[in-house]
């Protein structure tokens, strides 16, 4: 948390000061197949003024917990070997596409410049 919005020194006395925490359980799995049991966690805070009907309301301090129920859980995997071939049969096949495409290029702008030089081009 940012230091700043830690330190409350500046704060009305009136003030009321709630935070609020997300906790979700959160497993890490590595190819070896060990576990590391963990938390992931966001937080929000908010302050105000509260008012009743006989005037404001005693200041007070929150902590809400929200425990999640459900576990996030990231598994590391490998890339198959036939995905890494599928990648480089890709590669070379855009490289021979490009260069064909380049070649095509090549040899119809000399074609247009022979038929120039020889007074054909039509």
């Amino acid at each position: 948390m940012d230091s700043n919005q830690m330190d409350k020194t500046g704060a009305q006395s009136q003030e009321s000061h709630e935070y609020h925490m997300k906790i979700v359980p959160t497993i890490y799995e590595d190819l070896s197949g060990h576990y590391v049991h963990s938390f992931q966690y966001t937080y929000a805070y908010k302050s105000h003024i509260a008012f009743t009907h006989h005037g404001i309301a005693m200041p007070a301090i929150w902590f809400r917990y929200d425990l999640t129920p459900i576990t996030v859980k990231y598994t590391k995997r490998r890339k198959p070997l036939y995905s890494f071939v599928t990648m480089i049969c890709a590669i070379i096949g855009g490289t021979f596409s490009v260069a064909g495409i380049i070649d095509s290029l090549v040899f119809t702008a000399s074609n247009i410049f022979k038929k120039l030089e020889l007074g054909k081009l039509s």
